[in-house]
């Protein structure tokens, strides 16, 4: 089952403090970031494990054990490329959150200016991430060769920088090689990709991890995911390849 969400970007924060969790209302909503507050690590980690996040705001120095999760955040699987934000009160170094794995860090007391400017420059972090784990739905079809010689006609379900969801005429074999020939609508290069089978099921349903792809191929497909992302931004839907059965960036 595929669901459909809008294309407000989500963030969980983690902090106890009344001025941080103003400021970051403010400076979020005003940036169409949606937002989620806990208030403790157990907490975030248990939200970070059913969820995906598009940023993470750890409140390092003034929630106990919140510095470790930002460290689990990275040795996590499905919010592991999360654009998260430190802020730190004396106890961390800018220094130290930096190699815990923020990719942000910020002083409190915080600023609504220094705030904001942060959040905009991260902004380009955050797409480019949500259109390497989101998959688009596309009404497309092409063909697949596996085990180098079997070629079958497929219908695209979703696609992204990462990998695709189809659907052939027959259950296709975990693990094995596939090669893709893909014509996406509006564009005009049939994109040659190599990927893994990583799931299947016995109704012809597959995911399909890419694996290195040539250079125009590359080039060619983000330009169709960055016009794709511009459709959503004006309403479109999309897919959320996080609470559906597909492939992990």
């Amino acid at each position: 089952m595929y669901f459909q969400l809008s294309m407000a970007l989500e963030a969980l924060v983690l902090s106890r403090d009344p001025q941080v969790l103003t400021t970051l209302n403010r400076v979020l909503d005003d940036a169409n970031i949606d937002i989620q507050i806990c208030s403790s690590a157990d907490d975030a980690i248990q939200i970070l494990n059913r969820h995906k996040f598009d940023t993470f705001v750890v409140d390092c120095d003034d929630v106990p054990d919140a510095p470790d999760v930002l460290q689990a955040l990275r040795k996590g699987t499905s919010n592991k490329s999360c654009i998260a934000f430190a802020l730190v009160n004396g106890r961390t170094s800018v220094r130290q959150a930096f190699e815990m794995g923020a990719n942000f860090a910020l002083d409190k007391p915080i600023s609504v200016e220094r705030t904001m400017r942060s959040v905009k420059a991260a902004q380009g972090l955050i797409m480019r991430e949500r259109r390497r784990y989101y998959r688009h739905l596309v009404a497309a079809t092409g063909a697949i060769v596996v085990d180098g010689i079997t070629e079958l006609p497929v219908s695209i379900i979703t696609i992204s920088e990462g990998g695709v969801s189809i659907e052939c005429t027959r259950q296709l074999d975990r693990g094995g090689a596939a090669r893709l020939r893909i014509l996406l609508p509006g564009s005009k290069i049939q994109l040659d990709l190599k990927g893994e089978i990583i799931w299947s099921d016995t109704e012809g349903r597959a995911g399909i991890r890419f694996q290195v792809l040539p250079l125009e191929t590359k080039k060619e497909l983000e330009s169709w995911l960055e016009q794709r992302a511009l459709a959503v931004d004006r309403g479109a839907m999309f897919i959320n390849a996080t609470n559906t059965r597909a492939i992990s960036g």
